[in-house]
């Protein structure tokens, strides 16, 4: 005795023998690709976006204004190596300091350059592998020289101010002979970096302030967005 089996169908069938399936409607439609939709809650995928302290308009303008101190130390301290007897870690200070002042503008520069292109850039996936790494690597190594460059300076006004009281100018003989320009010029550039750490504090308080390019990257984060959509 033999039977025949009734098969699954989407509707239901009024005949148990029914041989065939037939789609539901709404599964019909579901078959139909539409444009790709992102779940409200969904966490977006894109790489992580630069910090707003280096993409601000404020951070250049500060490396630009500051660059002009560890220049003139650098170059200063090369002409008048050896002549400062009474206090031989001046011409060090001045030379060091300015290697690593330009290296930290340097280094501030190509973070500024690179976290700008890649948040501004038309896709969000545009050199993702390669400046995320870039930065990466570049932001540890401007904190680290920032943070040795603060201390080098503080070490610079002991070696400075220790010695004010019995430089001598004049006689070139004399142990406590240093040049007057290379003294001169290390014992100002200390307070006009005083006024520089002060505007650089201003201009970089004023980029959380009051952003200057906050809308062009908004516009910009909403385009990538539409086009993700599409």
């Amino acid at each position: 005795m033999s039977s025949k089996s009734g098969k699954v169908s989407y509707q239901y069938p009024t005949d148990k023998n029914t041989d065939y399936l037939i789609p539901l409607k709404s599964d019909c439609n579901s078959l139909i690709p539409t444009k790709l939709q992102l779940p409200e809650n969904t966490v977006s995928s894109d790489p992580p976006r630069p910090n707003g302290f280096f993409t601000s308009m404020y951070f250049p303008i500060s490396l630009a204004i500051y660059i002009t101190i560890p220049m003139t130390q650098l170059i200063v301290g090369l002409l008048y190596v050896g002549q400062c007897p009474v206090q031989q870690m001046i011409v060090v200070w001045m030379v060091v300091s300015g290697f690593f002042g330009i290296s930290l503008a340097v280094i501030g520069m190509i973070i500024h350059t690179k976290s700008r292109k890649q948040s501004l850039s038309l896709s969000p996936y545009d050199d993702h592998q390669l400046y995320p790494l870039v930065i990466r690597v570049l932001i540890p190594a401007f904190i680290l020289i920032l943070l040795f460059t603060i201390i080098w300076f503080f070490v610079g006004q002991v070696l400075i101010f220790e010695v004010k009281l019995r430089v001598e100018f004049f006689d070139p003989s004399l142990p406590e002979y240093c040049h007057a320009n290379l003294y001169k010029t290390a014992y100002i550039l200390i307070f006009i970096n005083y006024l520089i750490f002060l505007l650089v504090i201003i201009l970089n308080v004023l980029s959380y302030v009051a952003p200057p390019d906050e809308s062009d990257s908004s516009k910009s984060h909403e385009k990538n967005k539409i086009q993700l959509i599409n």
